[in-house]
Parts: structure tokens; sequence; C-alpha cells
């Protein structure tokens, strides 16, 4: 309980945070759409309809519909029918009282992740110094990153937090609320991805299809709300990809906080190679992603570690797909395998990953100012590489979370 307290201090410094944005200021317009999109496929009416959703963010936020991007211009429900179904809580509130469910939600997903450090700890081996017990907690969740996700009303906090939650449920033999903790994630399917080869490679095929069987049922259940049928959800998959690629910070030419592999050839290509992805580009990324890891792990004929198979897929949900730079709060799963490196005397591999991830937490206009523009997809591809190659398995055999 006592090595919980800084986890719980940092994650109410959090909460406290949402509390006094959601009465204080007109914030978090992710959640609004997303709520908002609920309430519509609650009602039976079509949350794709970008029109709709576009009038009512103008509306809701006048001093966001103006600049080189407006808001009101730039904008949509892109998420799959699960979402309809994940929101519900937030859309059966008032707009006040959601954004106060919303605070709630991500200081108890504060805690989870400010305790990562504690997951897949190998047999014996302490977290760390004092000191470091005590500030890394703060490190994860109060920094530039995490109070950017809360205030824009973004799930990669809440998503990471769900994760970490399953982890130690999976580890005390809750399966199927690990299983429906590691379902909620795939609100974003192309950045949850790898949590179902890391579900079979830490729990085997049926912790890996109890997930999927998961993620299936919400879908169907929310197709079926908004379309009265369950074979709405083809009718998604046919239309989700133009819509969101009529958004432009989801287009790796405009986007310049995207941390994907194709922003990063754009870049260093002089602004003359641009790879726009699909569904099926995102696809072959993984697939390219996944078997280098394959690769590495049959070239060093070792099993890797939980802690290098969360590193990883943490790695590639920013590497692979075509995604803006709050996901790379999800790179707090990270953690245990950074922390297993310094108890393992592996102190130079340590640093740089500590050092990869620490720029990260710079926003993009401060190192813009020093003429660099490529350090948010620079520095997660660099980190991936450094994950890749690294150590396996740094320390001992893992106990349970």
């Amino acid at each position: 309980m006592r090595d919980a307290l800084p986890a719980a201090a940092a994650a109410l410094l959090v909460f406290a945070f949402g509390v006094f944005q959601a009465l204080a200021a007109n914030v978090a317009p992710d959640l609004f759409i997303y709520r908002l999109g609920s309430q519509l496929g609650l009602r039976a009416q079509n949350p794709y309809d970008t029109a709709t959703v576009r009038s009512a963010v103008v509306e809701q936020f006048p001093e966001l519909n103006t600049g080189p991007a407006p808001l009101g211009e730039n904008c949509g429900f892109f998420l799959p029918p699960s979402a309809v179904v994940e929101f519900a809580p937030f859309a059966l509130l008032p707009w006040p009282d959601a954004k106060l469910l919303w605070a709630v939600v991500n200081g108890l997903a504060a805690f989870a992740v400010a305790r990562v450090v504690t997951l897949v700890r190998p047999a014996g081996q302490p977290t760390g110094p004092d000191l470091v017990r005590m500030l890394v907690p703060f490190a994860l969740v109060l920094n530039f990153l995490t109070l950017a996700v809360v205030l824009v009303g973004q799930t990669t906090l809440v998503a990471a937090g769900c994760v970490v939650a399953g982890l130690v449920a999976f580890g005390r033999g809750w399966n199927v609320a690990g299983a429906v903790l590691w379902a909620l994630p795939f609100v974003k399917p192309h950045v949850a991805l790898p949590l179902l080869p890391l579900a079979w490679l830490l729990g085997g095929w049926k912790r890996a299809a109890g997930v999927l069987l998961v993620v299936g049922g919400l879908n169907l259940l929310g197709a079926t709300f908004v379309g009265g049928t369950p074979l709405f959800l083809l009718d998604y998959v046919k239309q989700a990809g133009a819509g969101h690629q009529a958004v432009a910070f989801n287009r790796a030419e405009l986007a310049y906080e995207m941390t994907s592999w194709n922003r990063l050839l754009y870049l260093a290509s002089g602004e003359r190679v641009l790879v726009e992805q699909t569904a099926a580009t995102m696809l072959l990324s993984y697939a390219v992603g996944f078997g280098l890891v394959g690769l590495r792990c049959v070239a060093s004929r070792t099993r890797p570690s939980e802690a290098w198979a969360l590193a990883m897929a943490a790695a590639l949900a920013v590497v692979c797909p075509q995604v803006l730079g709050y996901e790379l709060l999800g790179l707090v799963l990270a953690v245990p395998w950074v922390r297993d490196l310094f108890a393992a005397g592996r102190h130079g591999w340590g640093l740089t990953a500590v050092l990869l991830l620490g720029v990260q937490l710079v926003p993009f206009p401060t190192m813009q100012a020093l003429g660099i523009e490529w350090h948010r997809p620079g520095g997660a591809m660099a980190f991936a590489l450094v994950v890749l190659c690294g150590p396996l398995r740094p320390g001992l055999t893992p106990s349970p979370p």
C-alpha cells in the first residue's frame, strides 16, 4: 500500500486537473465528438454523418473554428460502432457532467499507468531506488503529453490504463475482466492491433480469442444500435477510410505531430515521397513490424520477456499506423522493460531508451524553433529500433503482476 501512495497522489493531481478544466473552460472537443457520436447512435441516427457532427462542433466550440485548419471543417466521428457502446455512459449525461465523469475515468487510468513500473517484475527484483519509485509515477502522468490528452478529451491515457489493469486482471486469473479491459482500447483499432499478438504471446491463443470476441461483440452491438442490424458494421468498414482522410490532421502531408513511418519518409525525402496510409497499407506496415519481431526472436533463439513484448507492442503502435503525437503516451508500457535494463546493469540501453522517451515529451513548437521538425516520427522510429535490437530478457523470470 505504501508503494502505491506516489501513484495515488499523481493520479489525484490528474483528476484535479480534469475537474478544473471541466468546470472552468470549454475544453475536450474530442470527447464532445465521441459523446455526440454515441448519442446519435443510441438514437438510431447515423453518427458518421459528418455534416451533423461538424455543425454541433461549431456551435459548441466557435473559438476553435478559426485559423488555417478550423475544427469545424476538420472533424468527424470515425470510431468503430463499438464506440457507441463504450461512450454510452457519457452520452447519457449532460455535457458538464460528462466532462466530470471523464475526469474520474482519467484519474483512475492515471493511477494504473503510474503503477506500470511494478508490472511483470522479475522475481525478487525491486522496482528501483526509493527516489525513483517516488518520482516515476509523477513523471509518467504529469507531463505535457498526458495533460494534453486529458485536455482535448483523447483516449490514450484511458487505453494505457486499461492495458495495465488488464494485465493485472489476467495475472490474477480474472480472464473475463482482462479481456474486457483489453477490448476497450480497440475503440481505436489501428492503434490497439498489437494487443492481439501480445495477448497470444503472454497468455496463449485463448486469451487473444477472448479479447477478439469481446471486441467483435461490442462492434456488433454498436452496429445494431446505429443501423438496426449487426450488418451495419460492413457499411462502416466501407465508408470509414474516405471520411478519415478528409481531415487535415489525419494526413501525413499536413499533420506535423504525426509519428508514423510514412511521415518520417515524407520529411526525410525532402517532402517528395508521400504515402497516405489506407487500411491495407496499415495492415502491411504491421505485417512488416511483426515479421521483424519474429525474425529477432528466432535469430536470438530466446523467448522475449513480458516486459520486452509490452515495449515492442507499444512501439509498433506508434510507428506502423498513421497516428498523431498524443498516441506516444502509450509508450509508458515500455517502462517495465526500461526498469529491467537498469536492474540488469544494461545502463547504455536504459539511458538511450530514457533519452528517446524523454525527447517525445518536448512540444513540437519548441523543437521547430531549433529547426527540427522530425523529432516525433524520428524519435518514435528510433525507440522502436532500440527495443527491436535491445536485450530480449534483461532480467530474470517474471513474477505475476
